[in-house]
C-alpha cells in the first residue's frame, strides 16, 4: 500500500465515502424494480377479471342486469301484506329438543335442594328446567319444598319431560303434564280431608307408648300427650304399672279414612300414684278444669325421654376428675342428637363452646332465674346471643362435649345468682283464664268431661 501513488489511494477513498452515504440506494435498486413489475401483473389481472364479469359475461354483465330488472312484474313489487297468507312455521323451542332416552327418574328433595336444582341434578336442561318452573309457578308454594320429599319425571318417547310430580305431603302432590297442544300445565291433587274427634283411654302395664299403642293410636300421640302434662309430669319417673289416662283427640282423616295427623289433644287425664292431672285446650292453652295455667316456672324436665344419670348433690365425685366436686344440676342421659328444649320463656345469654361444660346454652328468665344447659352435640339453627326464645323451643341437642364421659344433657338451674337443686324450685303457673271467659270455659269442660267418662278402661 505505501508504494502506490497518491492520487489512486485518493480515490479509492472517495469511492468509499460515496458507498457508505448512498448504499441504501445502491442495494436497493434491483429489488425496486423487481417489486414494480410484480404490482404491474396484478392489476392487469385484476383489470382483466372486472371487463369479464361486468361486460363479457352473459350473466353477470352491466347489460344483463338492466334486461332483468326491466323484466320485473308489477306483481314482483307488490308489498308483503298484499300477498296471499302463507302458513306460518313456528320457531324451533328448545324445549322441545329431545334431550335423552325415554325413561323415568325417581328421587327424593336433597338437602339445601330447590326446585330448579333438584330437576337440574335430574338431568333436565336450563330449558326443560325453566319450562317445569313456569309451568308450576302460581300452582306450587316453592317455599313448601322440603327435604325428604319424593319426585318422579318421566320422558316420553321423543325424549322430551312428558310429567313431573312431587308428593309435598300427604294431603298435597303436584304435577306438571304436557296437554293437548304440548304444553305442560301445573296441576294440584289436593286430598278431601276431614277432622273427626274422638276418645280413647288405657291402662299402664308396662309404658304409656305400648298402652297407646294398644288403645289403636300411633306413635305421635304419645309426644303429644306428653306435651300437654310437660310441667306436671315426669314420665320417665311418674309412670307405673296401673296407671290410667284418658285422651280427646282431632283426627284428620284422608279419602280411605286413613290417619293423616293428630291436630289437637283438647282433653287429657292421668291418674296415678304422682296423683291426678287433667288439661283443657281453651283459647289457644291448656288449662285446668279451675281455669288455672298449665304452664309454670318451668317445665318438669327439659326433653322428653331420657334417664335421670346423677341428681344434684354438693358432694358427688366426679365421674372424670375423679376428686370430690359438687353437682349443681341434674344429668339427664339420652341418646346423642335428642332435642333438648328451652324449661320456660327467657332470653339467651350464652351460646357458644365454654371448656368443661361443653357446647353451653344460658337461658334468663323472669323471676331472677337463669337455665343452663351443657355438653350439646351441637347448637339449634337460627338462634343467636339476644334472641326470645318459648318454653319448649328445641335450644340444642344432647351430646358429650366437653369433661363427660357419655351422652347426657346437664340441666342447672340458679335462682338470684344462685344454683338451686331443680326438683325443688317451687312452680310459679301463669295467669290464670279471665272472670268473663270462666263461663264458657266451664261448659267446655263439661262437654270433655262426658267425652272422657264414656271411655271404658
Amino acid at each position: 500500500m505505501a508504494g502506490l501513488p497518491r492520487a489512486i489511494l485518493m480515490r479509492r477513498k472517495t469511492a468509499r465515502k460515496k458507498s457508505a452515504h448512498t448504499g441504501s440506494l445502491t442495494l436497493g435498486g434491483a429489488p425496486a424494480k423487481r417489486g414494480g413489475w410484480l404490482v404491474a401483473a396484478v392489476l392487469g389481472v385484476l383489470v382483466v377479471v372486472n371487463l369479464y364479469v361486468f361486460v363479457w359475461d352473459k350473466k353477470t354483465s352491466v347489460a344483463a342486469i338492466k334486461q332483468q330488472a326491466e323484466a320485473v312484474t308489477a306483481d314482483d313489487l307488490m308489498p308483503a301484506a298484499a300477498l296471499p297468507a302463507a302458513p306460518l312455521t313456528p320457531a324451533p323451542d328448545a324445549s322441545a329438543a329431545p334431550v335423552g332416552p325415554p325413561g323415568v327418574v325417581e328421587d327424593k328433595v336433597g338437602k339445601s335442594d330447590t326446585l330448579g336444582r333438584l330437576l337440574k341434578r335430574s338431568g333436565l336442561t336450563a330449558a326443560e328446567t325453566d319450562e317445569v318452573i313456569r309451568s308450576l309457578t302460581g300452582v306450587l308454594d316453592f317455599r313448601t319444598i322440603r327435604v325428604g320429599q319424593t319426585y318422579r319425571i318421566e320422558r316420553g318417547p321423543d325424549g322430551r319431560v312428558a310429567k313431573f310430580k312431587l308428593v309435598v305431603s300427604k294431603t298435597l302432590t303436584v304435577r306438571a303434564e304436557r296437554d293437548a297442544g304440548g304444553v305442560l300445565v301445573g296441576i294440584a291433587d289436593a286430598m278431601a280431608t276431614r277432622v273427626e274427634t274422638v276418645a280413647i283411654g288405657g291402662k299402664i302395664d308396662s309404658s304409656l307408648y305400648a298402652a297407646i299403642k294398644k288403645a289403636g293410636e300411633q306413635g305421635p300421640l304419645v309426644d303429644f300427650f306428653v306435651d300437654v302434662f310437660a310441667y306436671d309430669l315426669d314420665f320417665n319417673n311418674d309412670t307405673h304399672d296401673g296407671d290410667t289416662f284418658k285422651i280427646v283427640v282431632e283426627k284428620e282423616l284422608g279419602d280411605s279414612n286413613q290417619l293423616l295427623k293428630y291436630k289437637r289433644i283438647l282433653a287429657a287425664q292421668y291418674v296415678g300414684k304422682a296423683g291426678t292431672f287433667k288439661t283443657y285446650y281453651f283459647d289457644g292453652g291448656y288449662y285446668t278444669e279451675n281455669g288455672e295455667n298449665a304452664e309454670k316456672t318451668l317445665l318438669k324436665t327439659p326433653l322428653k325421654f331420657f334417664r335421670v344419670s346423677s341428681k344434684f348433690d354438693r358432694n358427688r365425685m366426679h365421674p372424670v376428675l375423679h376428686t370430690t366436686r359438687a353437682h349443681l344440676g341434674v344429668d339427664y342421659a339420652a341418646p346423642t342428637g335428642t332435642p333438648v328444649w328451652a324449661a320456660a320463656n327467657g332470653t339467651i345469654v350464652h351460646r357458644a363452646p365454654s371448656g368443661g361444660a361443653g357446647n353451653l346454652v344460658r337461658i334468663k328468665h323472669d323471676g331472677g332465674i337463669e337455665t343452663q344447659y351443657m355438653h350439646l352435640s351441637k347448637f339449634a339453627k337460627g338462634q343467636n346471643v339476644g334472641d326470645k326464645v318459648a318454653a319448649k323451643t328445641v335450644i340444642g341437642y344432647v351430646g358429650t362435649t366437653g369433661l363427660s364421659t357419655g351422652p347426657h344433657l346437664h340441666f342447672g338451674v340458679k335462682q338470684n345468682g344462685s344454683y338451686i337443686d331443680p326438683s325443688k324450685l317451687a312452680p310459679i303457673r301463669g295467669k290464670k283464664l279471665p272472670a268473663k271467659q270462666l263461663g264458657t270455659f266451664k261448659a267446655e269442660v263439661q262437654r270433655l268431661d262426658g267425652l272422657m267418662n264414656d271411655v271404658a278402661l
